[in-house]
């Protein structure tokens, strides 16, 4: 029986996969009528595994590690194919982009998604880890975790917590 001892969530573009051809950011929102524009097979065949992909490859096949792929991104058969064909697949994929306001913040679409899971009896008490290039989501979601971990990436930008 497995024995889960933690909880590693990983934030996709920018942290595990260099999509900044075809990605932009405003105030800390992600453009998604850019991203559904961009959003093809052909410029997503374009994107780069990054290095920090190979830890998140690691707890995806870990026994005790409960891995979480979080992304703002909006459920679609391309990102699943991407997902489980290049990157990995994870315990849990949280893409929480689908019908979302234009104003809604991606660190708001990303807690409301992370709470539902963590208010699960069997992850409650567990430490949780983030990996994430969003500075602001971080700050925001810093209460959740027992530590985050700022990646800098093309997308977010280089930022000090």
């Amino acid at each position: 029986m497995r024995k889960i001892k933690q909880i590693n969530v990983y934030d996709m573009d920018g942290v595990l996969v260099d999509t900044s051809h075809r990605y932009r950011m405003t105030n800390g929102v992600t453009d998604m009528n850019y991203w559904r524009a961009n959003h093809t097979a052909e410029k997503m065949s374009q994107d780069i595994i990054l290095p920090l992909a190979k830890k998140y490859l690691e707890d995806c096949f870990s026994e005790s590690v409960y891995c979480v792929l979080c992304s703002v991104r909006s459920p679609h058969i391309l990102d699943f194919e991407f997902i489980v064909g290049r990157l990995g697949a994870p315990n849990k994929i949280l893409l929480v982009g689908q019908n979302a306001p234009p104003y809604e913040l991606d660190y708001e679409l990303k807690r409301r998604a992370l709470q539902k899971l963590f208010n699960l009896r069997q992850f409650q008490g567990l430490p949780k880890f983030l990996w994430e290039d969003n500075t602001r989501t971080i700050q925001k979601l810093r209460k959740m975790f027992t530590a985050c971990v700022y990646v800098p990436s093309k997308i977010a930008g280089v930022s000090s917590l």
